[in-house]
Protein backbone atom coordinates (compact mmCIF):
# COMPACT_ATOMS: atom_id res chain seq x y z
CA UNK A 1 0.00 0.00 0.00
CA UNK A 2 1.48 3.34 -1.12
CA UNK A 3 2.43 5.62 1.96
CA UNK A 4 -0.05 8.47 2.99
CA UNK A 5 2.36 10.49 5.24
CA UNK A 6 5.10 9.94 2.02
CA UNK A 7 2.02 10.97 -0.81
CA UNK A 8 1.24 14.07 2.01
CA UNK A 9 5.09 15.30 2.01
CA UNK A 10 5.34 15.01 -1.60
CA UNK A 11 2.46 16.92 -1.94
CA UNK A 12 4.13 20.04 -0.43
CA UNK A 13 6.58 19.73 -2.92
CA UNK A 14 4.04 19.87 -5.93
CA UNK A 15 3.19 23.63 -4.62
CA UNK A 16 6.86 23.88 -4.18
CA UNK A 17 7.55 23.88 -0.18
CA UNK A 18 10.79 21.74 0.09
CA UNK A 19 11.18 23.44 3.47
CA UNK A 20 7.38 22.33 4.43
CA UNK A 21 8.84 18.97 3.88
CA UNK A 22 12.16 19.79 6.04
CA UNK A 23 9.60 21.00 9.10
CA UNK A 24 7.41 17.76 9.11
CA UNK A 25 10.99 15.85 8.88
CA UNK A 26 12.74 17.29 11.34
CA UNK A 27 10.57 19.44 13.77
CA UNK A 28 9.44 23.07 13.32
CA UNK A 29 11.91 25.86 13.77
CA UNK A 30 12.05 26.58 17.44
CA UNK A 31 11.41 22.95 18.44
CA UNK A 32 13.52 20.51 20.57
CA UNK A 33 13.56 18.24 17.76
CA UNK A 34 14.54 21.32 14.89
CA UNK A 35 17.75 22.19 17.17
CA UNK A 36 18.58 18.96 17.84
CA UNK A 37 18.43 18.25 14.35
CA UNK A 38 19.90 21.38 13.24
CA UNK A 39 22.87 20.96 15.46
CA UNK A 40 23.77 17.93 14.17
CA UNK A 41 27.34 18.25 12.02
CA UNK A 42 28.28 14.33 12.01
CA UNK A 43 26.10 12.08 8.98
CA UNK A 44 27.15 9.06 7.68
CA UNK A 45 26.70 10.44 4.11
CA UNK A 46 27.40 13.89 2.83
CA UNK A 47 26.27 15.26 -0.53
CA UNK A 48 27.62 18.62 -1.64
CA UNK A 49 24.99 19.97 -3.86
CA UNK A 50 21.46 19.60 -5.33
CA UNK A 51 21.52 19.44 -8.96
CA UNK A 52 21.37 16.34 -10.80
CA UNK A 53 23.80 14.49 -9.46
CA UNK A 54 23.19 15.27 -6.19
CA UNK A 55 19.64 14.82 -6.39
CA UNK A 56 19.98 11.24 -7.13
CA UNK A 57 22.63 10.46 -4.68
CA UNK A 58 20.47 11.82 -2.08
CA UNK A 59 16.92 10.10 -3.12
CA UNK A 60 18.82 6.51 -3.37
CA UNK A 61 20.86 6.91 -0.46
CA UNK A 62 17.70 8.03 1.76
CA UNK A 63 15.75 5.28 0.64
CA UNK A 64 18.26 2.64 1.45
CA UNK A 65 18.23 4.20 5.02
CA UNK A 66 21.77 5.95 4.93
CA UNK A 67 21.56 8.63 7.33
CA UNK A 68 22.08 11.72 4.20
CA UNK A 69 22.94 16.11 4.96
CA UNK A 70 22.25 17.65 1.41
CA UNK A 71 24.72 21.03 1.33
CA UNK A 72 23.49 23.61 -1.03
CA UNK A 73 24.70 26.70 -1.39
CA UNK A 74 22.10 28.64 -3.00
CA UNK A 75 18.53 29.28 -2.15
CA UNK A 76 15.35 27.42 -2.30
CA UNK A 77 12.91 29.09 -4.23
CA UNK A 78 9.39 29.08 -3.73
CA UNK A 79 6.43 29.05 -7.05
CA UNK A 80 4.91 32.53 -7.34
CA UNK A 81 1.53 31.80 -9.83
CA UNK A 82 0.57 35.20 -9.28
CA UNK A 83 4.12 37.76 -9.75
CA UNK A 84 7.24 37.48 -10.88
CA UNK A 85 9.84 35.83 -8.77
CA UNK A 86 13.22 35.26 -10.70
CA UNK A 87 15.09 38.29 -13.21
CA UNK A 88 15.55 37.80 -17.11
CA UNK A 89 17.31 39.66 -19.56
CA UNK A 90 14.11 42.31 -19.47
CA UNK A 91 14.13 42.59 -15.73
CA UNK A 92 17.28 42.87 -14.58
CA UNK A 93 17.82 41.96 -11.00
CA UNK A 94 20.43 41.62 -8.07
CA UNK A 95 19.12 37.61 -7.51
CA UNK A 96 20.14 36.52 -11.47
CA UNK A 97 23.77 36.21 -10.32
CA UNK A 98 25.98 34.38 -7.82
CA UNK A 99 27.98 37.39 -6.13
CA UNK A 100 28.76 39.67 -9.28
CA UNK A 101 29.08 43.48 -9.39
CA UNK A 102 27.84 43.28 -12.92
CA UNK A 103 25.30 40.79 -15.38
CA UNK A 104 27.74 38.80 -17.24
CA UNK A 105 25.47 36.84 -19.88
CA UNK A 106 25.10 36.26 -24.29
CA UNK A 107 23.43 39.44 -25.44
CA UNK A 108 22.94 41.22 -22.15
CA UNK A 109 24.80 44.67 -21.90
CA UNK A 110 26.88 44.83 -19.11
CA UNK A 111 24.59 46.48 -15.72
CA UNK A 112 25.63 47.49 -12.12
CA UNK A 113 23.31 44.82 -9.73
CA UNK A 114 24.22 44.32 -6.06
CA UNK A 115 26.21 41.17 -5.00
CA UNK A 116 23.64 38.59 -3.73
CA UNK A 117 23.62 34.85 -4.11
CA UNK A 118 21.62 34.87 -7.33
CA UNK A 119 20.43 31.83 -9.13
CA UNK A 120 23.28 31.44 -12.06
CA UNK A 121 27.16 32.04 -11.02
CA UNK A 122 29.16 33.29 -14.27
CA UNK A 123 32.79 32.61 -13.55
CA UNK A 124 35.36 34.38 -15.94
CA UNK A 125 37.80 31.92 -16.80
CA UNK A 126 40.36 32.57 -19.41
CA UNK A 127 39.11 32.62 -22.47
CA UNK A 128 35.81 31.18 -21.17
CA UNK A 129 32.78 31.84 -19.24
CA UNK A 130 30.92 28.94 -17.19
CA UNK A 131 27.93 29.22 -16.40
CA UNK A 132 25.66 27.04 -13.49
CA UNK A 133 23.34 27.09 -10.57
CA UNK A 134 23.45 28.36 -7.71
CA UNK A 135 20.42 27.27 -6.47
CA UNK A 136 18.03 24.40 -4.47
CA UNK A 137 17.93 22.20 -7.65
CA UNK A 138 21.17 23.21 -8.91
CA UNK A 139 21.32 23.17 -12.81
CA UNK A 140 17.80 22.12 -12.99
CA UNK A 141 16.64 25.79 -12.02
CA UNK A 142 18.09 27.66 -15.22
CA UNK A 143 18.18 24.96 -18.20
CA UNK A 144 15.96 24.88 -21.17
CA UNK A 145 14.25 21.87 -19.85
CA UNK A 146 15.92 19.57 -22.66
CA UNK A 147 16.28 16.08 -21.91
CA UNK A 148 18.16 13.82 -24.54
CA UNK A 149 20.58 11.00 -24.81
CA UNK A 150 23.78 11.09 -27.20
CA UNK A 151 23.91 8.81 -30.00
CA UNK A 152 25.15 5.19 -29.39
CA UNK A 153 28.66 5.56 -31.72
CA UNK A 154 29.86 8.91 -29.99
CA UNK A 155 29.08 7.68 -26.35
CA UNK A 156 31.35 4.95 -27.32
CA UNK A 157 34.13 6.92 -28.73
CA UNK A 158 33.96 8.67 -25.28
CA UNK A 159 33.06 6.80 -22.67
CA UNK A 160 34.36 3.20 -20.73
CA UNK A 161 33.72 0.19 -22.26
CA UNK A 162 32.79 -1.09 -18.78
CA UNK A 163 29.36 1.94 -18.92
CA UNK A 164 27.48 -0.25 -21.66
CA UNK A 165 25.38 1.79 -23.61
CA UNK A 166 22.59 -0.58 -24.04
CA UNK A 167 22.10 -1.26 -20.06
CA UNK A 168 21.99 2.89 -19.58
CA UNK A 169 19.20 2.89 -22.41
CA UNK A 170 17.10 -0.43 -21.17
CA UNK A 171 17.17 1.26 -17.25
CA UNK A 172 19.14 4.12 -16.29
CA UNK A 173 17.61 6.91 -19.44
CA UNK A 174 13.92 5.54 -19.22
CA UNK A 175 14.51 5.44 -14.86
CA UNK A 176 15.56 9.33 -14.71
CA UNK A 177 12.79 10.71 -17.67
CA UNK A 178 10.40 8.67 -15.40
CA UNK A 179 11.43 10.57 -12.55
CA UNK A 180 11.67 13.89 -14.52
CA UNK A 181 8.45 13.40 -15.92
CA UNK A 182 10.47 14.85 -19.66
CA UNK A 183 8.07 14.49 -23.11
CA UNK A 184 8.14 16.56 -25.94
CA UNK A 185 6.18 19.89 -26.42
CA UNK A 186 2.34 18.86 -27.16
CA UNK A 187 0.73 20.59 -30.49
CA UNK A 188 -1.29 22.79 -28.78
CA UNK A 189 1.11 24.63 -27.37
CA UNK A 190 3.38 23.98 -30.39
CA UNK A 191 0.53 25.45 -32.79
CA UNK A 192 0.16 28.76 -30.18
CA UNK A 193 1.93 32.32 -31.06
CA UNK A 194 4.56 31.86 -28.30
CA UNK A 195 6.08 29.30 -30.89
CA UNK A 196 5.57 30.91 -34.02
CA UNK A 197 9.87 30.52 -33.76
CA UNK A 198 9.69 26.69 -33.29
CA UNK A 199 7.45 26.30 -36.46
CA UNK A 200 9.46 28.43 -38.97
CA UNK A 201 13.13 27.10 -37.34
CA UNK A 202 11.16 23.38 -38.05
CA UNK A 203 9.96 24.46 -41.20
CA UNK A 204 13.94 26.41 -42.23
CA UNK A 205 15.29 22.91 -41.61
CA UNK A 206 12.96 21.31 -43.51
CA UNK A 207 13.73 23.11 -46.58
CA UNK A 208 17.66 22.56 -46.24
CA UNK A 209 16.57 18.57 -45.62
CA UNK A 210 17.51 18.54 -41.88
CA UNK A 211 15.35 16.06 -40.59
CA UNK A 212 13.97 17.21 -36.66
CA UNK A 213 12.37 15.34 -34.19
CA UNK A 214 10.49 16.70 -30.97
CA UNK A 215 13.26 17.29 -27.88
CA UNK A 216 11.79 16.11 -24.62
CA UNK A 217 11.29 18.28 -22.05
CA UNK A 218 10.89 18.60 -18.15
CA UNK A 219 8.77 21.71 -18.85
CA UNK A 220 5.44 21.36 -17.08
CA UNK A 221 3.41 21.61 -20.26
CA UNK A 222 0.04 22.10 -17.84
CA UNK A 223 1.50 25.45 -16.35
CA UNK A 224 2.42 26.67 -20.28
CA UNK A 225 -1.29 26.03 -21.18
CA UNK A 226 -2.25 28.86 -17.46
CA UNK A 227 0.34 31.05 -18.97
CA UNK A 228 -1.85 30.40 -22.71
CA UNK A 229 -4.37 30.88 -20.71
CA UNK A 230 -3.12 33.84 -18.90
CA UNK A 231 -4.54 32.55 -15.37
CA UNK A 232 -1.03 32.30 -14.05
CA UNK A 233 2.11 35.06 -14.67
CA UNK A 234 3.82 34.44 -17.86
CA UNK A 235 7.51 33.01 -17.58
CA UNK A 236 8.21 30.34 -20.34
CA UNK A 237 5.95 31.85 -23.00
CA UNK A 238 8.25 34.92 -22.78
CA UNK A 239 10.96 33.51 -23.12
CA UNK A 240 12.26 33.39 -19.44
CA UNK A 241 14.44 30.43 -18.69
CA UNK A 242 17.92 31.00 -17.77
CA UNK A 243 17.54 32.99 -14.75
CA UNK A 244 14.31 30.63 -13.67
CA UNK A 245 11.04 30.05 -14.20
CA UNK A 246 9.20 31.51 -10.55
CA UNK A 247 5.42 30.20 -11.69
CA UNK A 248 6.17 26.61 -11.56
CA UNK A 249 6.65 26.67 -15.26
CA UNK A 250 9.96 24.27 -15.00
CA UNK A 251 9.33 20.62 -13.62
CA UNK A 252 12.90 20.76 -11.80
CA UNK A 253 14.79 18.98 -9.50
CA UNK A 254 12.37 20.96 -6.27
CA UNK A 255 9.31 18.64 -7.91
CA UNK A 256 10.68 15.85 -8.28
CA UNK A 257 13.62 13.88 -6.74
CA UNK A 258 14.85 16.05 -3.98
CA UNK A 259 11.24 16.08 -2.66
CA UNK A 260 11.03 12.49 -2.89
CA UNK A 261 14.85 12.46 -1.16
CA UNK A 262 13.13 13.95 1.76
CA UNK A 263 10.36 12.39 2.41
CA UNK A 264 12.68 9.30 2.96
CA UNK A 265 12.40 11.05 6.65
CA UNK A 266 16.56 10.05 6.25
CA UNK A 267 17.84 13.04 3.97
CA UNK A 268 18.21 16.67 5.34
CA UNK A 269 18.95 19.69 2.92
CA UNK A 270 20.49 23.05 4.59
CA UNK A 271 20.55 25.63 1.78
CA UNK A 272 22.86 28.93 1.79
CA UNK A 273 25.49 26.25 3.22
CA UNK A 274 28.54 27.00 0.87
CA UNK A 275 31.05 24.70 0.89
CA UNK A 276 34.71 26.18 1.27
CA UNK A 277 36.93 23.12 1.63
CA UNK A 278 37.25 19.25 1.87
CA UNK A 279 39.40 17.17 3.70
CA UNK A 280 40.11 14.12 5.22
CA UNK A 281 40.88 13.81 9.42
CA UNK A 282 43.17 11.33 11.34
CA UNK A 283 40.50 9.07 12.34
CA UNK A 284 39.88 8.79 8.79
CA UNK A 285 36.24 10.98 8.82
CA UNK A 286 35.77 13.40 6.40
CA UNK A 287 36.08 17.01 6.78
CA UNK A 288 33.69 19.54 4.82
CA UNK A 289 34.21 23.26 6.40
CA UNK A 290 30.82 25.53 5.26
CA UNK A 291 30.60 29.40 5.46
CA UNK A 292 26.76 29.58 6.14
CA UNK A 293 24.50 32.91 4.66
CA UNK A 294 21.33 34.42 4.90
CA UNK A 295 19.24 35.39 1.93
CA UNK A 296 20.91 38.91 1.22
CA UNK A 297 24.76 36.89 0.97
CA UNK A 298 25.69 38.31 4.60
CA UNK A 299 27.94 35.93 6.60
CA UNK A 300 26.37 34.16 9.49
CA UNK A 301 29.18 31.44 10.58
CA UNK A 302 31.60 28.46 9.80
CA UNK A 303 30.54 25.29 10.91
CA UNK A 304 33.00 22.15 9.90
CA UNK A 305 30.39 18.91 8.79
CA UNK A 306 32.09 15.49 9.08
CA UNK A 307 31.26 12.25 7.44
CA UNK A 308 31.96 8.94 6.47
CA UNK A 309 30.91 8.67 2.76
CA UNK A 310 31.75 12.22 0.78
CA UNK A 311 30.14 12.30 -2.64
CA UNK A 312 31.06 15.48 -4.59
CA UNK A 313 28.16 16.67 -6.64
CA UNK A 314 28.90 20.70 -7.06
CA UNK A 315 28.67 21.06 -10.22
CA UNK A 316 31.68 20.51 -12.82
CA UNK A 317 33.48 23.78 -11.85
CA UNK A 318 32.78 23.34 -8.02
CA UNK A 319 33.70 20.01 -7.63
CA UNK A 320 36.94 20.86 -9.33
CA UNK A 321 37.82 23.96 -7.50
CA UNK A 322 37.13 21.92 -3.90
CA UNK A 323 38.92 18.62 -5.42
CA UNK A 324 42.04 20.43 -6.89
CA UNK A 325 42.49 22.74 -3.77
CA UNK A 326 42.66 20.09 -1.35
CA UNK A 327 45.20 17.73 -3.04
CA UNK A 328 47.50 20.99 -3.48
CA UNK A 329 46.80 22.46 0.17
CA UNK A 330 48.01 18.89 1.64
CA UNK A 331 43.75 18.47 2.98
CA UNK A 332 43.32 15.24 0.27
CA UNK A 333 46.99 14.70 -0.46
CA UNK A 334 46.29 11.16 -2.38
CA UNK A 335 43.88 12.70 -4.74
CA UNK A 336 44.86 11.32 -8.09
CA UNK A 337 47.00 13.65 -10.70
CA UNK A 338 43.79 13.28 -13.20
CA UNK A 339 41.81 15.39 -10.97
CA UNK A 340 41.34 18.32 -12.57
CA UNK A 341 42.54 17.05 -16.15
CA UNK A 342 40.08 16.22 -19.07
CA UNK A 343 37.64 19.37 -18.69
CA UNK A 344 35.59 20.71 -21.86
CA UNK A 345 32.62 22.74 -22.94
CA UNK A 346 30.70 20.43 -24.79
CA UNK A 347 30.89 22.21 -27.82
CA UNK A 348 28.32 24.53 -26.89
CA UNK A 349 27.38 27.09 -29.42
CA UNK A 350 24.85 29.17 -30.53
CA UNK A 351 23.61 30.88 -33.50
CA UNK A 352 21.03 33.70 -34.93
CA UNK A 353 19.04 33.34 -38.18
CA UNK A 354 17.34 36.59 -39.42
CA UNK A 355 14.06 36.43 -41.67
CA UNK A 356 13.10 40.13 -41.53
CA UNK A 357 10.31 39.42 -43.81
CA UNK A 358 8.52 36.38 -41.72
CA UNK A 359 8.09 38.42 -38.29
CA UNK A 360 7.20 35.49 -35.35
CA UNK A 361 5.46 38.40 -32.89
CA UNK A 362 7.08 40.64 -30.22
CA UNK A 363 7.82 38.00 -27.54
CA UNK A 364 8.61 33.83 -28.06
CA UNK A 365 8.48 30.95 -25.81
CA UNK A 366 11.45 29.72 -24.59
CA UNK A 367 11.22 25.69 -23.90
CA UNK A 368 12.63 23.80 -26.88
CA UNK A 369 10.20 21.73 -29.44
CA UNK A 370 12.67 20.43 -31.74
CA UNK A 371 16.20 18.83 -32.27
CA UNK A 372 18.06 17.46 -35.24
CA UNK A 373 21.37 15.98 -35.31
CA UNK A 374 24.01 15.91 -38.13
CA UNK A 375 26.49 13.78 -38.41
CA UNK A 376 28.53 14.67 -41.13
CA UNK A 377 29.29 17.45 -43.37
CA UNK A 378 29.84 20.49 -40.91
CA UNK A 379 33.52 19.57 -39.66
CA UNK A 380 32.42 17.90 -36.29
CA UNK A 381 29.32 16.22 -35.58
CA UNK A 382 26.73 18.05 -33.71
CA UNK A 383 23.32 18.66 -32.54
CA UNK A 384 21.05 21.55 -33.26
CA UNK A 385 17.89 22.47 -31.15
CA UNK A 386 15.18 25.01 -31.56
CA UNK A 387 16.14 27.97 -28.93
CA UNK A 388 15.19 31.37 -27.96
CA UNK A 389 18.76 33.12 -27.19
CA UNK A 390 18.17 35.38 -23.78
CA UNK A 391 17.30 39.12 -24.37
CA UNK A 392 16.78 38.49 -28.62
CA UNK A 393 13.21 37.31 -28.05
CA UNK A 394 11.73 40.15 -29.95
CA UNK A 395 13.54 39.81 -32.94
CA UNK A 396 12.69 38.39 -35.85
CA UNK A 397 14.81 35.90 -35.94
CA UNK A 398 14.87 32.52 -35.09
CA UNK A 399 18.08 31.01 -32.62
CA UNK A 400 19.78 27.65 -32.94
CA UNK A 401 21.40 26.00 -29.39
CA UNK A 402 24.35 23.60 -30.44
CA UNK A 403 26.71 20.96 -29.01
CA UNK A 404 29.05 19.53 -31.21
CA UNK A 405 31.16 15.92 -30.40
CA UNK A 406 34.68 17.31 -29.88
CA UNK A 407 36.41 14.34 -28.81
CA UNK A 408 39.90 16.44 -28.78
CA UNK A 409 39.89 19.56 -27.02
CA UNK A 410 40.13 19.67 -23.13
CA UNK A 411 41.46 21.83 -20.02
CA UNK A 412 43.15 21.36 -16.76
CA UNK A 413 41.88 22.67 -13.73
CA UNK A 414 45.19 24.12 -11.97
CA UNK A 415 45.66 25.74 -8.15
CA UNK A 416 47.29 29.09 -8.29
CA UNK A 417 49.31 29.65 -4.84
CA UNK A 418 49.24 33.13 -5.19
CA UNK A 419 45.66 33.59 -4.99
CA UNK A 420 45.14 30.35 -3.58
CA UNK A 421 42.25 29.53 -6.05
CA UNK A 422 41.80 27.38 -8.71
CA UNK A 423 41.58 27.78 -12.32
CA UNK A 424 41.00 26.78 -15.25
CA UNK A 425 44.53 27.01 -16.73
CA UNK A 426 45.13 26.21 -19.71
CA UNK A 427 41.80 26.68 -22.20
CA UNK A 428 42.50 28.73 -25.43
CA UNK A 429 39.97 30.48 -27.86
CA UNK A 430 41.19 27.81 -30.18
CA UNK A 431 39.36 25.21 -28.23
CA UNK A 432 36.06 26.63 -28.89
CA UNK A 433 36.73 27.31 -32.47
CA UNK A 434 35.89 24.11 -34.08
CA UNK A 435 32.78 24.11 -32.35
CA UNK A 436 32.15 27.84 -33.72
CA UNK A 437 33.29 26.57 -37.09
CA UNK A 438 30.92 23.31 -37.31
CA UNK A 439 28.14 25.55 -36.30
CA UNK A 440 28.42 28.33 -38.80
CA UNK A 441 28.71 25.98 -41.28
CA UNK A 442 25.31 24.15 -40.41
CA UNK A 443 23.49 27.92 -40.17
CA UNK A 444 25.31 28.55 -43.37
CA UNK A 445 24.03 26.08 -45.02
CA UNK A 446 20.35 26.98 -43.54
CA UNK A 447 20.27 30.43 -45.00
CA UNK A 448 20.97 28.94 -48.48
CA UNK A 449 18.09 26.79 -48.40
CA UNK A 450 16.27 29.78 -47.47
CA UNK A 451 15.66 33.05 -49.53
CA UNK A 452 15.12 36.01 -47.51
CA UNK A 453 16.94 34.32 -43.97
CA UNK A 454 20.20 36.07 -43.18
CA UNK A 455 23.35 35.32 -40.56
CA UNK A 456 22.91 37.86 -37.07
CA UNK A 457 26.43 38.12 -35.28
CA UNK A 458 25.52 37.66 -31.45
CA UNK A 459 27.04 40.34 -29.45
CA UNK A 460 28.72 38.17 -27.14
CA UNK A 461 32.28 38.44 -27.12
CA UNK A 462 33.10 36.06 -24.60
CA UNK A 463 33.44 32.32 -25.59
CA UNK A 464 30.81 30.65 -22.97
CA UNK A 465 29.02 27.40 -21.75
CA UNK A 466 26.12 26.16 -20.07
CA UNK A 467 27.34 23.23 -19.92
CA UNK A 468 30.92 22.33 -18.11
CA UNK A 469 31.94 19.26 -17.93
CA UNK A 470 34.64 16.45 -17.00
CA UNK A 471 37.79 17.29 -14.85
CA UNK A 472 37.61 14.10 -12.71
CA UNK A 473 36.70 11.69 -15.88
CA UNK A 474 35.08 8.15 -14.43
CA UNK A 475 37.57 5.24 -15.17
CA UNK A 476 40.12 7.97 -14.91
CA UNK A 477 40.02 9.61 -11.72
CA UNK A 478 37.52 7.46 -10.60
CA UNK A 479 36.23 3.88 -11.01
CA UNK A 480 33.02 3.37 -13.05
CA UNK A 481 30.75 4.12 -10.23
CA UNK A 482 32.21 7.25 -9.11
CA UNK A 483 34.77 6.27 -6.78
CA UNK A 484 37.68 8.24 -6.59
CA UNK A 485 41.23 5.96 -6.67
CA UNK A 486 43.18 5.56 -3.92
CA UNK A 487 39.95 7.50 -1.87
CA UNK A 488 37.76 5.06 0.18
CA UNK A 489 34.32 6.87 1.39
CA UNK A 490 34.91 9.69 -1.30
CA UNK A 491 32.94 9.35 -4.64
CA UNK A 492 32.12 12.13 -7.67
CA UNK A 493 28.73 12.19 -9.00
CA UNK A 494 28.18 14.99 -11.48
CA UNK A 495 28.77 16.50 -14.57
CA UNK A 496 32.69 16.22 -13.74
CA UNK A 497 32.54 12.29 -14.81
CA UNK A 498 31.57 12.57 -17.66
CA UNK A 499 34.71 12.85 -20.07
CA UNK A 500 34.77 16.73 -21.23
CA UNK A 501 32.18 16.03 -24.10
CA UNK A 502 28.75 14.48 -23.72
CA UNK A 503 28.91 13.00 -26.64
CA UNK A 504 26.09 15.34 -28.63
CA UNK A 505 23.72 15.82 -25.77
CA UNK A 506 22.79 18.10 -23.30
CA UNK A 507 24.56 16.50 -20.53
CA UNK A 508 21.37 16.71 -17.48
CA UNK A 509 20.37 13.19 -18.64
CA UNK A 510 23.33 11.63 -19.14
CA UNK A 511 24.69 12.89 -15.48
CA UNK A 512 21.51 12.40 -13.84
CA UNK A 513 21.55 8.45 -15.21
CA UNK A 514 25.52 7.94 -14.76
CA UNK A 515 24.67 8.86 -11.34
CA UNK A 516 21.86 6.35 -10.86
CA UNK A 517 23.76 3.56 -11.90
CA UNK A 518 26.77 5.06 -9.77
CA UNK A 519 25.10 5.06 -6.76
CA UNK A 520 22.80 1.69 -7.49
CA UNK A 521 26.36 -0.29 -7.56
CA UNK A 522 28.09 2.20 -4.27
CA UNK A 523 24.56 0.56 -2.58
CA UNK A 524 24.95 -2.77 -3.39
CA UNK A 525 28.53 -3.09 -2.64
CA UNK A 526 27.87 -1.23 0.94
CA UNK A 527 30.23 1.40 -0.02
Amino acid sequence: MPDPRRRELLGLAAKGALAGITTAVIGRPGSRAFAASASRTHFRALVIGSGFGGSVTALRLGQAGVDTLVLERGREWPTLPARPLFGSSTRITDTMFWFRHWTRWPTLPPVPVTPAPGVMEVSQERHLDIACGAAVGGGSVVYTGVTVAPPRRYFERLYPPGIPYDELVRTWYPAVRAMLGAGPMPRDVYDSAPFTHSRLWDRQMANARMRTHPADSTFDWEVIRRELARTVQPSATIGESDFGCGNGAKRDLTRTYLPAALATGHVQLRALHEVRSVGRRSNGTYSVVVRRLDEHGADTGITEYTCEMLFLAAGTLNTNRLLVAAREEGRLPDLPDTVGTGFGDNGDQANLRSQPLEPIGPVQGAPCASTAFLHTGFGLPLRVENWVLSGSASLPATATFAVTVDTDHRGTFRYDPSSRRVVLADWTKEKSAAAARATLAYSTRVIEANPGSLPVTANNLHPFTGHPVGGCVIGRSTDLHGRIKGCKGLYVMDGSLLPGNVGGANPSLTIAAIAERAVAGIITAGG
